[in-house]
């Protein structure tokens, strides 16, 4: 009986690690442009005591920008547990706190935006850890898939379609990368994000575009500073 019970635990170890390890731990400095910014800084993957952490910290002169995702890792699929914002100056006045409650089924938002909203049958992502699940389901081949991140003004989450569109040359660091271009978007809504995730870079993020009619956000890498 005990050596069937190492075994199983073995299994389950094995399992979660390899599905832990699909996307490896990193770090990379990535700008942000939009019309009111410009601001360059950090996004760190890492594994914790806990489970993993995702957190991006930017910075200049006039602002800083912290974002932290807590999750676990369990049979391929991303388990969110909170998600912090804070903005300086203070008197933006944007910082967020999101707690994901499965013993409640709840999601609580503190902060800018306060509500209470049901946790649906299917996870719900944040928009730091989905990129995790988007990275895996671009690794494993899939062209189209569905994924629902929460909805951080209004409570709930929203559903949105991902679509890759075709293959294109990169050019990172004086390199020609593989990119794989992917497109998002939601139904009856007008606003398009376009990723460009490298191939030879464990289909890392080389840039991300945010596009409406009214405005764009890129957020473009500059440097891997570790990988694996």
């Amino acid at each position: 009986m005990k050596s069937n019970v190492i075994r199983i635990l073995l299994v389950i170890f094995i399992s979660i690690n390899a599905v832990s390890s699909e996307i490896p731990p990193y770090s990379a400095k990535y700008n942000f442009e939009s019309e009111e910014i410009s601001i360059s800084g950090v996004r760190e993957f890492y594994k914790t005591e806990n489970g993993h952490e995702m957190r991006f910290k930017a910075s200049n002169l006039f602002a800083s920008l912290f974002f932290l995702s807590k999750f676990e890792i369990e049979n391929g699929k991303v388990i969110s547990d909170s998600y912090e914002i804070k903005i300086r100056p203070k008197f933006l006045d944007r910082d967020q706190y999101l707690n994901f409650d499965y013993e409640t089924m709840e999601v609580r938002s503190e902060g800018i935006n306060t509500w209470v909203a049901s946790l649906k049958d299917n996870l719900v992502y944040d928009p730091l850890n989905v990129q995790i699940m988007i990275r895996t389901n671009v690794k494993h081949g899939l062209k189209n898939f569905s994924i629902d991140i929460v909805d951080m003004e209004e409570g709930g989450s929203k559903l949105y379609e991902f679509n890759v569109i075709g293959l294109e040359e990169c050019i990172f660091n004086d390199e020609t990368l593989q990119c794989v271009i992917l497109e998002r978007s939601r139904l009856n809504s007008d606003r398009k994000v376009t990723y460009y995730l490298a191939e030879e870079l464990e289909h890392m993020f080389i840039k991300i575009i945010d596009a409406t009619p009214k405005r764009t956000n890129t957020l473009t890498l500059l440097e891997v500073l570790s990988l694996g």
